[in-house]
């Protein structure tokens, strides 16, 4: 059911004694009077025109002022913004500063701005007309965008999940989670592209794919959920876009490669900055994110391992010990994410090391 509001404004004759009093010319003007505090706003480069670090600068609106858990506003005001009497909560329940912050978001966010791209005309399209991939090669790279697509929708759908629950105060970081939703999409979009272009056409869903997905879509809360997208998914998909890229063979891969390293490494340094600042403000919180990443990666492995994934990786790079190579990479790479972010020596708990032995024997 929709919220009802307290009263009947369309049947409220004291509301509508104050409009006949407003427009008969008795004007209050108290919202003009009760002013808060104005600043001069200018942007620091003005080639990069005005960002939110500019309007940041001062401490009256800047996110200094966010206490670590908000009490006084659960309503849609702009933080800043003078708060009277009476305002309706829109019930968020995400209302704590360490479970969201991250000082990186603000830059990411006007990135995400600054580079975006658009799949119908900035991929050259028609270099893919004169390649000459066989059939098998063609095959298994419309099966490694089947796979994107599924994990940019889900990128996509987790910022969805948590954004309308998060305080208005923090409106730098629901800027951020909304550029997020773009370039998830806009990957989806590609990648989806890509594998119909011409005579193509969508490869096989992966199960373990699906369970990896699940996994992450469904963390129990919004910091664990930021490990599990930000900082393990996107490690990989980061990796995966420089494979894919590598790879290539036309100007239309080469592309698509470069932009999704370049959309997924905005995930990987929020992901980095958050969990930091998450775990240096909540200690307690290290050993939470620790467990919930070793549930996590375990599904990282059962895509890792199944032929949806596997298979075509071979095809396309030449054999077995290129693919292998190529996991070892992503995996050290993520392990060194996870020590920056401040969650220790992941490889020595971690499941993904033991699989990789695995692939050595």
């Amino acid at each position: 059911m929709a919220y009802i509001a307290p009263k009947d404004f369309s049947q409220d004759a004291g509301l509508i004694a104050e409009v006949m009093r407003v427009m008969g010319g008795d004007l209050d003007l108290a919202w003009m009077k009760d002013h808060p505090h104005p600043v001069a706003a200018r942007p620091r480069q003005p080639r990069r025109g005005l960002t939110l670090d500019d309007i940041n600068q001062d401490p009256n609106y800047g996110p200094q002022v966010i206490p670590e858990i908000v009490r006084h506003n659960f309503s849609m005001a702009p933080r800043g913004a003078v708060l009277p009497e009476g305002l309706p909560s829109l019930g968020y329940r995400v209302n704590r500063k360490s479970d969201v912050w991250a000082d990186t978001a603000t830059v990411l966010f006007e990135e995400s701005k600054s580079r975006r791209w658009a799949p119908a005309r900035n991929v050259p399209w028609q270099a893919l007309d004169a390649v000459t991939h066989s059939p098998d090669e063609a095959q298994a790279i419309h099966q490694i965008c089947t796979g994107l697509i599924s994990i940019s929708l889900v990128a996509a759908d987790v910022p969805s999940r948590w954004v309308w629950l998060m305080n208005q105060e923090f409106h730098e970081i629901k800027y951020w989670m909304c550029a997020q939703m773009f370039d998830a999409s806009r990957l989806a979009e590609a990648f989806r592209k890509r594998a119909l272009y011409g005579k193509g056409s969508l490869g096989k869903d992966s199960r373990e794919l699906g369970e990896f997905l699940k996994m992450v879509i469904d963390s129990e809360t919004y910091p664990l959920a930021s490990a599990s997208l930000n900082l393990l998914l996107f490690s990989f998909v980061q990796a995966l876009g420089r494979h894919y890229e590598y790879l290539s063979s036309n100007a239309a891969d080469t592309y698509l490669g470069t932009r999704l390293v370049q959309d997924a490494s905005r995930f990987v340094a929020y992901g980095v900055d958050h969990i930091r600042s998450f775990v240096g403000a909540r200690p307690a919180e290290l050993e939470v994110v620790n467990e919930h990443l070793d549930l996590v990666e375990n599904g990282l492995i059962g895509y890792f391992g199944s032929r949806e994934l596997l298979e075509p990786l071979i095809v396309l790079s030449g054999g077995f010990e290129p693919v292998a190579d190529f996991y070892r990479k992503a995996v050290g790479e993520y392990f060194e994410r996870c020590a920056a972010a401040g969650l220790g020596a992941r490889e020595k708990r971690s499941p993904l090391p033991s699989f990789l032995k695995l692939l050595e024997s």
